[in-house]
């Protein structure tokens, strides 16, 4: 099936979606409508069907970077942020591999769009040079972060500065990619290892890309126990249990990519090891405060956004992409600063809300269709939940204060008291996504069995 979204090309095979950048008359150089469908097809890329993502360029440019044309009536800083950073950001938030087969010229910010990218296969042709010198100009969109973690600070400094052009073989030779193919069986092999790829544990492949990201500037004993977290969570994955049972019956699995089913679209993800640091537990409340008026604020606005969603339900039938994931991320930033303030996780929240970041995490699904009676009456339907959510607050904050006696006796939390305080937390955060139109699904006092070890 292919498809044409405005400058960007869709072709879904299976599993497997590529994406090719379609401006070849100017080397696949990004405009701002480019950006736009760019933008569009990753969030298609996010479905759950979509296990392995191919991103490549038309015609004989993988992609140069800027449309310099476009460059000198831009606002830097404001186009960066609002076009390449939102698009690198959603390429690593991608639970599923993303392959780069540049089949030409990545220049500039191309080449930070490959690096960003998981796997980078090469036709014989195709060249990589960092150009944003040669314009005095500094590398942007991740190049600095991700093609310094591909050859090192040394070389990554002296490659930079020199805006040397760099051959399919040498870069090869680098390590910025990891296959040199002859032009013509560029396609068929990204295909080919798409395919494999999405083949695979999907689950598995998503903690594999969150482990190695995590790993540059972790400790060994956070890094230690991140593996340990996401062992936990891979172990309740139907493909785990698959791969178990191949293994046993001696014959090739048969992995589905699925999760472990939840009882709810809107899940908590509880990876904390409950050790305790006195010190910020005796100042918690006090250094809680900022996040606390954040995310108070953000949900407010999110809540009156919520107004525009609810028009767009009505009349689509589902909640458009970007309002959506803004609604998302604040949730997940409540939960993060709710965990960190009823001491159900210990380390201090980032100001973000990105997923993976924290060691109590919100799980949500992708933008779905939503019924448009429930959307209608959503506030009245939530009046029974939003009752017991407020319950499931004040028994929150009691078992958090006594876990604070408790935490500074031990330097742990109870693991009954970690767990009610997730419970409540899990609650309360259903019924905000039901009323933030994150789901069309009742908040549900059931829950995903506890993980092993935790």
């Amino acid at each position: 099936m292919v498809s044409v979204v405005a400058l960007v090309e869709l072709t879904r095979d299976g599993a497997v979606l590529t994406i090719a950048l379609n401006r070849p008359e100017v080397l696949n150089a990004f405009n701002a409508e480019l950006h736009s469908a760019f933008h569009a097809a990753l969030e298609d890329a996010r479905a759950d069907d979509v296990r392995a993502v191919v991103i490549t360029g038309a015609g004989r440019g993988f992609c140069v970077g800027q449309d310099l044309n476009e460059f000198q009536t831009m606002d830097i800083r404001e186009g960066l942020r609002g076009r390449y950073h939102r698009n690198v950001t959603l390429i690593r938030e991608l639970r599923k591999p993303v392959i780069a087969a540049v089949n030409g010229a990545a220049a500039g910010a191309g080449l930070s769009l490959a690096a960003a990218c998981d796997i980078r296969i090469a036709a014989e042709g195709a060249t990589f040079v960092p150009a944003f010198i040669n314009i005095g100009l500094v590398p942007d969109s991740g190049g600095t972060y991700f093609v310094q973690r591909l050859v090192g600070t040394s070389r990554a400094f002296s490659w930079f500065v020199s805006g040397r052009r760099l051959s399919a073989q040498e870069a090869e030779t680098w390590g910025v990619v990891s296959e040199v193919v002859a032009d013509e069986e560029l396609p068929a092999r990204a295909h080919e290892l798409a395919q494999q790829l999405a083949a695979m544990p999907t689950q598995g492949i998503a903690w594999t890309k969150q482990a190695i990201d995590s790993a540059e500037n972790a400790t060994l004993a956070d890094q230690l126990e991140l593996e340990a977290r996401l062992q936990a969570r891979a172990a309740q994955t139907p493909d785990f249990e698959e791969g178990v049972a191949a293994f046993l019956e001696k014959r090739p699995p048969q992995f589905t990519g699925l999760p472990a089913k939840p009882y709810h679209p809107l899940e908590l993800a509880v990876d904390d090891d409950r050790r305790r640091w006195r010190l910020t537990v005796l100042f918690r409340y006090l250094l809680a405060y900022p996040h606390v008026y954040l995310a108070a604020g953000w949900l407010l606005l999110s809540g009156l956004l919520t107004l525009v969603q609810g028009v767009i339900i009505l009349i689509k039938g589902r909640p458009h992409a970007g309002l959506f994931h803004y609604s998302e991320r604040a949730l997940r930033y409540w939960v993060h600063v709710n965990a960190y303030l009823l001491l159900v996780a210990d380390p201090f929240p980032r100001f973000r809300g990105w997923p993976g970041t924290y060691p109590v995490d919100l799980e949500t699904p992708p933008p779905g269709p939503q019924n448009r009676w429930k959307t209608a009456f959503r506030i009245l339907l939530a009046i029974p939940a939003i009752v017991l959510a407020s319950v499931l607050g004040v028994v929150g904050a009691v078992v958090a204060l006594v876990g604070w006696f408790a935490a500074l006796a031990v330097g742990r939390m109870p693991k009954g008291m970690r767990d009610l305080g997730a419970y409540c937390i899990r609650y309360q955060a259903q019924t905000y996504g039901y009323l933030l139109l994150l789901t069309d699904r009742y908040p549900s006092l059931a829950q995903r069995a506890a993980r092993p070890g935790l």
